[in-house]
């Protein structure tokens, strides 16, 4: 029998290179939720530019029209991982400590349209031209416990609003609210800045600010089944190193070091790139890029306010334990 001694296999090796080895190792596959918006740009770097494939990860991003679907299909364990916006969805299942939080997504701040209050043309013909006349008026948001509805309540406490002088309306969807603002059978709402922006564009409704310039807030979260924080920190640890790395060339192609928005070197293959992956015009994702911490620290005293804030609406069901839904073995919290 021909033998191949150590030194000749080594030779051979050599003369081949390392390429074979590395075609011969296997990923693991890893799916991934996300919305179809800017906010979802980090997760695609992380995908088209091999940050994850360089964890031995082979990452499958699925799209959501919703951010509570989303969550049940990762506390059922449909998904392992999902990055998006925060809802009472989240949060219920949160109580059940079924879901953890493992660092942030984006969040409202001054300078980044994200979230906008849009007006009806009917409504601003009527005077209604600034946050201090809500007053009265009616507001839409897609659903109770939505992003967009504590928002709004961030703009109502901020400008001394009661809410009982302001008619919530519930719309199921942001297309249905699209379509309210547009036919002016409400007075305004709260809606993401790809929806907002198009409404003003088209010439359906005017802008009558962004959330995060008058009250900044921690917008979403990447997270994860209890079961994989607790039996699989390997492949969290794996998947937040991707994620991260694909956080910071996000950053650094839309943001100064100091966090201000302003277009870097790579902005224009950035943008390209995730117009491919969420088939939108790169100029309409340029307009509504959101602000993303650039290590993914998470705003811990805006997560407690909003624990605290959906209970006082009656919406949470049960009660959460804070350090237990904001798992501080993967987790790193912005300073207070």
């Amino acid at each position: 029998m021909f033998r191949l001694r150590r030194r000749d296999f080594l030779g051979a090796a050599l003369a081949l290179g390392a390429a074979p080895a590395r075609a011969q190792t296997r990923l693991d596959r890893i799916r991934i939720g996300v919305l179809q918006t800017a906010g979802s740009g980090p997760m695609y770097i992380a995908r088209d530019r091999g940050h994850f494939a360089r964890e031995g990860l082979d990452a499958d991003i699925i799209t959501f029209d919703n951010s509570q679907t989303l969550a049940v299909s990762i506390a059922s364990g449909d998904l392992d991982f999902g990055a998006t916006s925060l809802a009472i969805g989240f949060y219920n299942l949160a109580a059940r400590g079924v879901l953890r939080i493992i660092a942030a997504q984006g969040r409202d701040m001054p300078g980044f349209p994200n979230n906008g209050v849009v007006v009806s043309v009917a409504a601003w013909e009527k005077g209604l031209r600034s946050f201090a006349k809500l007053r009265g008026s009616s507001i839409g948001v897609p659903s109770p416990g939505s992003g967009p509805h504590y928002a709004a309540a961030l703009i109502l406490e901020k400008y001394e609003i009661p809410q009982s002088e302001v008619d919530i309306l519930w719309l199921k969807s942001s297309a249905n609210l699209t379509a309210a603002l547009a036919s002016n059978r409400v007075d305004s709402g709260v809606t993401p800045s790809i929806n907002a922006l198009a409404l003003v564009r088209n010439g359906q409704a005017k802008l009558l600010g962004w959330v995060g310039d008058e009250t900044p807030w921690q917008l979403g979260a990447a997270y994860t089944s209890a079961a994989h924080a607790d039996g699989k920190q390997p492949l969290v640890e794996r998947f937040l190193r991707g994620y991260k790395a694909g956080i910071r060339g996000y950053h650094d192609a839309f943001m100064t070091p100091e966090g201000k928005r302003a277009d870097g070197a790579g902005a224009a293959e950035t943008l390209a790139l995730m117009s491919r992956a969420l088939d939108q015009p790169a100029e309409l994702l340029r307009e509504g890029i959101t602000y993303f911490d650039r290590e993914a620290r998470l705003d811990r005293a805006d997560i407690l306010r909003q624990i605290a804030w959906h209970k006082a609406q009656g919406l949470l069901e049960g009660a959460i334990n804070p350090d237990a839904l904001m798992d501080k073995r993967y987790v790193r919290f912005l300073p207070e």
